[in-house]
């Protein structure tokens, strides 16, 4: 029964040793140790002797890795599973997040708004994102207070809208969640309109199956018609939806008024387009234009850059807008190089009949591609979009 009992605690010692590893992360297997066969030649060389053949060299700072390993698997305040509390079928309810920032969201109940944080359990949930919630979410919470709560789960997402998150290819950011279309926001000037920058929310689009319309907002600063023609006349061609607009002379306002109506879109573009502007003279009272970021963010009163996350708006006719901040560049989630031109609708279906089956379309003889652009079936600038956003992508 002895040694019974000593195998048992051995098991268990075990089992807590490897819980804690988990909890700490570190599940990495120990590389073999690093062998010291001396012969009977050098023995003389060293005192003693008492060495061991087999010794283990530790790395330098395992001896305290391992001895806080310890403390920890046999902490038993730390080594209890985190699960998340049973929550009262009363208290629990289903809200809408609208804002996100530093580790808080704020979720709409109703008429009413509340300020949340996120259960621990959520935090150590693998989603393959970066950020637990996102405007957009349909989430569970429980109430703590009369003006607060917590984030007990998030429901399930019908759509998202996704960018790499930094340097860690494992990981994407949700920009927005559960919307339907994204109003892809250009301005002709003020600042210059960027067509790369369209291909990219259009190919974000397509990937995560989202309606995508184009809006060029300032026409009213067009002073070359055949210029501006030379632009849009591709993404016309295409099929893709092109709404001309002005917020200062009004054109186009209603037509983006039906577009936003009875959906939830996202709208997307750099700073400084007028997409604040154009959501204002769609429904006045927003009053966007007059609010910095501080004045509605999650701490008023601490700088204009406090909350740099989406926010959500509710029109009157029944539509969900999420205005996204102005960007410098949106990055393409889990595409490679390879995949690039079969997401160039007018490229797909003429990538598969080059001479080289890994041709890249930029340098290779007997290109479909390129001989399609000569021809003009593929527009100059598109085609520029395209070398250019390859160079960013990973190669596999």
């Amino acid at each position: 029964m002895t040694d019974y009992t000593e195998k048992m605690k051995k098991h268990s010692r075990k089992e807590r040793l490897r819980d804690a590893r988990r909890k700490t992360g570190n599940n990495r297997s120990t590389k073999k140790p690093r062998r010291k066969d001396w012969g009977s030649d050098y023995s003389d060389d060293w005192d003693g002797g008492d060495y061991l053949i087999d010794e283990r060299i530790l790395p330098r700072g395992e001896h305290e890795r391992r001895r806080k390993l310890e403390a920890l698997a046999f902490d038993e305040s730390l080594t209890q599973p985190e699960t998340a509390p049973v929550v009262d079928a009363d208290s629990a309810i289903t809200g809408l997040v609208v804002e996100v920032s530093s580790g808080l969201c704020r979720v709409e109940i109703n008429d009413e708004t509340l300020l949340c944080s996120l259960r621990g359990n959520l935090k150590i949930q693998e989603t393959g994102y970066s950020n637990l919630v996102a405007v957009g979410d349909h989430v569970i919470i429980s109430r703590d207070g009369s003006e607060s709560g917590v984030v007990e789960s998030v429901l399930p997402r019908r759509s998202v809208l996704v960018r790499p998150h930094g340097r860690v290819l494992s990981l994407r950011q949700i920009v927005v969640a559960n919307v339907d279309q994204i109003l892809i926001v250009a301005s002709w000037r003020e600042p210059h309109i960027w067509p790369e920058l369209l291909d990219r929310y259009l190919i974000a689009a397509q990937r995560n199956d989202l309606e995508a319309i184009i809006c060029i907002n300032k026409i009213d600063l067009i002073e070359d018609q055949m210029a501006f023609d030379a632009i849009v006349q591709p993404y016309s061609a295409l099929g893709y939806r092109l709404v001309l607009a002005s917020a200062v002379t009004g054109e186009g306002i209603d037509e983006l008024r039906t577009i936003l109506g009875e959906s939830a879109t996202v709208l997307a573009g750099l700073s400084g387009v007028g997409k604040s502007s154009l959501l204002t003279a769609i429904q006045p009272d927003l009053d966007l234009h007059t609010r910095s970021v501080a004045e509605r963010g999650l701490f008023r009163g601490q700088g204009r850059h406090t909350t740099t996350q989406a926010s959500l708006w509710k029109l009157e006719n029944g539509g969900i807008v999420i205005d996204t901040p102005g960007i410098r560049s949106f990055g393409l989630a889990g595409i490679t190089q390879s995949e690039l031109a079969g997401w160039y609708p007018e490229m797909a279906s003429l990538s598969g009949s080059c001479r080289y089956a890994d041709c890249t379309h930029l340098n290779e003889p007997e290109c479909m591609i390129k001989d399609a652009v000569k021809s003009g079936r593929v527009s100059q600038p598109r085609y520029k979009n395209y070398s250019t956003i390859r160079e960013s992508l990973p190669v596999s």
